[in-house]
């Protein structure tokens, strides 16, 4: 045992000069200066900053390839009177469109429109019953150029372009006389 205990002297004596060298490498610290032991937090400002401007390469959705057809005013063209059929000497006439076109009698007291759900040559036919010998006024429109059939404000589209979802791309938005058109129709009278 004589040997352990000698090892363990012999070590100790060489970690006890080991460290000594140690500490006279280090520089010393001056005394009288405080030492910060703790680093003060770094604030992060929590207002970001937004540009005012959107990037030069922003990008949009694609235009609608097809936005002239689906955009169109509808075709139809003032009535005769000659078109007119009775029904217990009720004249009538009918318009047909194509689907999507909403319809408006700018003159409801002399004419009655309605959507009776019938085709006729690929196009929904709108029944129109009113007074007889008389001239009224129908506002027909293209349901695809109103504004509410785009969306807008989406950043998908440039300014003057709504997004139209069924599509998936973006179309020009028009005003209220975009894709309407107003006709005559031109009541003859029942015998």
């Amino acid at each position: 045992m004589k040997k352990t205990t000698y090892i363990l002297l012999a070590i100790t004596v060489f970690m006890a000069v080991f460290a000594s060298a140690c500490a006279a490498a280090q520089p010393a610290v001056p005394t009288g200066i405080p030492i910060p032991t703790q680093i003060p937090p770094v604030e992060v400002p929590t207002q970001q900053i937004v540009p005012t401007e959107l990037p030069a390469t922003q990008a949009f959705a694609p235009a609608c390839q097809n936005t002239a057809s689906s955009c169109a005013a509808p075709t139809n063209k003032d009535t005769e009177a000659i078109g007119t059929y009775c029904v217990k000497k009720i004249p009538y006439q009918n318009i047909l469109v194509d689907e999507g076109v909403t319809f408006e009698s700018l003159n409801p007291d002399t004419l009655i429109c309605v959507d009776n759900g019938a085709m006729a040559e690929g196009k929904r036919v709108i029944e129109c019953h009113g007074t007889p010998l008389w001239s009224s006024e129908l506002k027909l429109t293209n349901s695809a150029c109103s504004g509410s059939a785009l969306v807008t404000g989406t950043g998908q589209c440039q300014e003057g372009f709504g997004y139209d979802t069924a599509q998936g791309c973006c179309a020009p938005i028009t005003g209220d006389t975009g894709g309407s058109v107003t006709i005559k129709i031109n009541m003859g009278a029942c015998p």
